[in-house]
């Protein structure tokens, strides 16, 4: 129990960063477009954690099945910080922190399709709550050109940052996180490359917005922070894992309210209040029926030795 509660009490922490993650990308977005922010953020990641598998002597051999999970992850994350960065950029820090209550209800539903999970009716509701949260943060603007679009890109984005988990759940049992994410950071920078090359970006152009917009998004939210996160899968259920993500929107919100002097109107506070709702309602009833469903086969367990 002891040992859980390590583990959550560092997420808690790295979300606490993360929270910060909103306000920052906007801070660099004033001198770099989306795709080059993505991409050296990750890019200067994946060298840190190189240097680190290098220091601590790590193996980097992995059979083909691991390979491809990697892969595929880093496919996930590449995009997904993307349509999330683009996002951002054309809606604000404070709309994306709150909208991180997404994730987890989009990784409720996938666990549902992927790993055969009953979907709840609780589920059903929350998501409807979340989008009507969703369509009250974007001004009802959401086939618009500012705001609305912005804040459903993030939407998409974080959807699809919801396989990242899923789908490295099992390599993380078996290989050492920082090995793992750093195969991921290296496929999600060979996909994002290709764009930035072609259009003759290769070469940072940054002032000091970006300088440290990049320094705090790659070492701590990108290299530590999705490290750690790859570490506490192996300790942790993903389902109680995606509780530590409510230090978010509330934290992140405020970041922004003090940094960048973004709003906290009634639009905000409405729609992002309909956001967490809707979050409560689907984690809480996941959360209680995976309860009541542990709690039964426990009984069918002990039913015959009691009967003895």
């Amino acid at each position: 129990m002891a040992r859980a509660s390590t583990w959550i009490t560092l997420l808690v922490l790295m979300n606490l960063i993360w929270a910060g993650s909103y306000t920052v990308i906007k801070y660099g977005l004033s001198s770099m477009d989306p795709l080059a922010l993505v991409f050296w953020r990750l890019a200067i990641g994946f060298v840190a954690l190189s240097a680190w598998i290098l220091w601590r002597g790590y193996g980097v051999r992995l059979d083909l099945k691991d390979s491809l999970r990697i892969a595929l992850s880093g496919l996930f994350i590449g995009g997904s910080s993307f349509m999330i960065v683009t996002g951002i950029e054309m809606s604000h820090a404070t709309d994306a922190s709150l909208l991180y209550v997404f994730e987890p209800v989009w990784a409720i539903i996938l666990a549902c399709i992927f790993l055969k999970e009953r979907l709840r009716a609780s589920t059903v509701v929350g998501l409807l709550i979340a989008l009507a949260g969703l369509a009250w943060l974007s001004g009802f603007d959401i086939e618009g050109t500012g705001v609305g679009r912005g804040n459903v890109l993030i939407v998409v984005g974080l959807a699809s940052e919801s396989f990242f988990s899923i789908t490295l759940a099992p390599v993380s049992k078996r290989r050492p996180a920082s090995v793992v994410f750093a195969g991921v950071l290296l496929t999600a920078c060979a996909l994002l490359c290709v764009p930035l090359y072609l259009r003759g970006g290769l070469t940072p152009s940054v002032d000091s917005a970006g300088t440290f917009s990049i320094a705090y998004l790659a070492i701590l939210c990108t290299a530590l922070g999705y490290t750690t996160w790859v570490s506490v899968l192996r300790h942790v259920p993903l389902s109680v894992m995606e509780f530590t993500i409510f230090v978010q929107p509330i934290t992140g919100m405020l970041i922004a309210a003090a940094f960048l002097g973004e709003a906290l109107d009634g639009r905000v506070l409405g729609g992002g209040a309909l956001c967490l709702a809707g979050m409560l309602v689907a984690v809480l009833g996941h959360v209680r029926q995976s309860t009541r469903t542990s709690q039964a086969r426990l009984s069918e367990i002990t039913a015959p030795a009691d009967a003895l």
